[in-house]
């Protein structure tokens, strides 16, 4: 094991990172007599936060629970809650306002301040303002006088709410160091030890994180793979490894090219398919070659589904597969599972859709977790403009005025009394649940809070009834299968959200995984089906401006491809269609330019 110092850990996928990295520590810990509260590990997504934690206390012991291992995000809270005040927040803990409540503040904001510019659409000015917050001096000056504008006011009505997003997370801690270098100098000392895991997909804000923590001791380990790098779009960036080098010259670089996952095809298929990537290193592996990929080319979408589910029952039938779980199934984009689902469903396979994200962007689920908001903190105003007219209650005038102007709930029933009978009533009941809910959180479990509310708030009642009610309702079952691994509310509105990257391993069971390529980064499967190898699809069609910025494109469309092919241990199937339909018209398609060259020994093709 590497002494004290900065280590640059470059871990080719199947390599063992998290074994390496729970090694590390362990190392630190059992083998250095280093205090475990000393070390802090972080990592992207709760889940992968949790593997950590559990492989520690596996080799630690109570030892191992006392390492502090977290997600930027959930570290970045736990900071802005302990220096609230300094921050300019208030005394009571920050309400955490998801993707969505951030965005109905920025349309609100726009349309006052720049709906009239035809110089940059609302999705140019979420960009802009995202950077604005998250970067650097350099990096803020790069972005118009109007827009930083709209950015400062987006934070004073965070700021004035009491609540923080997820930007602010990352943004607010930096601020906080640079303002008041006791709070700084106060997590130095108690942070000996910083680790980091997936470090190819820091941004700049998390990488400035990280490099001031450990800027003291020096003692920073980031363990990651650039050939990985598929989060371009949020601010990850290769040339993060290379800042690293050139901040801690002193750090030692370490290779893991060993690949203990997957069979020796699969690995020289990796390898073909990844030989234009700057950054990547040749993997390697003892396992044998095992079988060939396939290449399979169906007529179109529908086809492509019915061979995926077919083959999936054969493997099954032939013992080539334990149990449906064995497989996933990836693409590129999500409006590619529809078609998938309906054939697994007409042959009786169970199937799971991966990823939180995807989940807490419905209607049903957000409006769920805004009444779990109100029950944990009753003067969350976002939270109760969401959910104040849902169902109706009489409360539409109010809902509308909540969009322009917060309400509290304290102010409710006095405004309530000018729009009748109906409407008082609903303040009242409203009122009424809000108090009992948040009564009930302090002995109950989230899942419990959950189930009342949607009974008592005559929710479910009112979903059942909606022309696509059932679909609904069973993504609220879902949501309350995640509620009910939470431990306590707090905990779980924290952790909301953070799942967006966290990939996993095949735990799913009797269930067919169906998943996005970046949903599925850090998984793995017995077998997995890699749909739409095709262009427009993998690499995905982006307009683009310039020769350069086309070229980086395909280049992070190239990493999508490398993450994907090395998900499977022993079987991997590449499918692409000659047409696919693009909204009412069907399209002909051609073969992804990543097929080129690749070691497909065996190619099938299905009528």
């Amino acid at each position: 094991m590497a002494g004290d110092g900065p280590l640059l850990i470059l871990a080719g996928p199947g390599s063992g990172k998290t074994t390496v990295l729970t090694a590390r520590i362990a190392h630190l810990v059992a083998g250095r007599s280093i205090s475990p509260k000393s070390v802090l590990a972080l990592t992207f997504g709760t889940k992968a936060a949790r593997e950590i934690r559990a492989r520690l206390v596996a080799i630690l012991g109570d030892a191992g629970g006392a390492v502090d291992v977290a997600t930027f995000h959930s570290f970045g809270l736990r900071v802005i809650r302990q220096w609230c005040d300094e921050i300019g927040l208030g005394p009571s803990p920050p309400v955490v306002y998801d993707a969505g409540d951030g965005r109905t503040i920025l349309t609100d904001l726009y349309r006052k301040c720049l709906a009239t510019s035809e110089q940059w659409s609302l999705a140019d000015v979420s960009r802009l303002v995202e950077r604005y917050r998250l970067g650097d001096d350099p990096v803020r000056a790069t972005v118009p006088g109007p827009v930083q504008g709209l950015a400062e006011a987006y934070e004073a009505v965070l700021q004035r709410r009491n609540a923080v997003d997820y930007p602010a997370m990352l943004a607010l801690p930096l601020r906080l160091f640079a303002r008041y270098s006791d709070a700084l100098d106060f997590l130095q000392r108690v942070y000996r030890y910083v680790l980091v895991d997936e470090f190819q997909d820091v941004c700049g804000a998390q990488y400035r994180l990280v490099s001031t923590l450990a800027a003291r001791h020096r003692n920073l380990v980031v363990v990651g793979d650039p050939a990985q790098t598929v989060y371009t779009w949020r601010g990850a960036d290769v040339r993060f490894v290379q800042e690293f080098l050139q901040d801690f010259p002193e750090a030692r670089v370490l290779s893991l090219d060993n690949n203990f996952r997957s069979t020796g095809h699969i690995v020289e298929l990796a390898n073909a398919l990844g030989r234009m990537l700057p950054y990547r290193r040749p993997l390697r592996t003892d396992n044998p070659d095992g079988e060939p990929g396939f290449l399979v080319v169906t007529a179109d979408e529908h086809e492509e589904a019915r061979f995926v589910a077919a083959e999936i029952v054969r493997l099954g039938a032939e013992a080539r597969i334990h149990q449906p779980g064995d497989v996933a199934i990836l693409y590129r984009t999500n409006q590619q599972a529809s078609e998938l689902t309906l054939a697994l469903r007409e042959r009786g396979l169970r199937y799971r859709l991966r990823g939180h994200a995807d989940l807490f962007a419905r209607r049903e689920v957000r409006d769920a977790i805004a009444y779990l908001r109100l029950a944990h903190d009753p003067s969350d105003v976002g939270a109760l403009a969401r959910v104040v007219n849902v169902p109706p209650r009489g409360l539409g005038r109010i809902a509308q005025k909540q969009q322009q102007s917060p309400i509290t709930l304290a102010e409710l029933s006095a405004l309530a009394q000018s729009d009748g009978v109906r409407a008082a009533r609903g303040a009242e009941e409203l009122t009424a649940l809000v108090g009992e809910i948040h009564a009930r959180a302090r002995d109950c479990s989230p899942a419990d809070v959950l189930t009342l509310v949607l009974a008592r708030s005559g929710y479910r009642d009112w979903l059942a009834a909606q022309p696509d009610g059932p679909e609904r309702l069973a993504n609220l079952e879902v949501l309350t299968e995640v509620v009910g691994r939470a431990s306590d509310l707090t905990s779980l509105l924290d952790d909301l959200g953070d799942d967006e990257t966290s990939g996993g391993s095949s735990d799913d069971g009797d269930c067919v995984v169906l998943s996005t390529i970046h949903g599925a980064k850090g998984g793995e499967w017995q077998v997995v089906f890699v749909v739409g190898m095709e262009e427009g699809l993998l690499p995905l069609d982006r307009a683009r401006s310039d020769q350069t910025s086309a070229q980086a494109s395909v280049e992070d469309e190239n990493r999508v491809a490398y993450v994907a092919v090395t998900r499977p241990r022993e079987r991997l199937y590449l499918t692409c269609c000659m047409q696919r339909r693009h909204g009412s018209r069907l399209e002909p398609r051609r073969p992804s330019r990543f097929l080129s060259g690749l070691p497909l020994v065996s190619v099938e093709r299905a009528a």
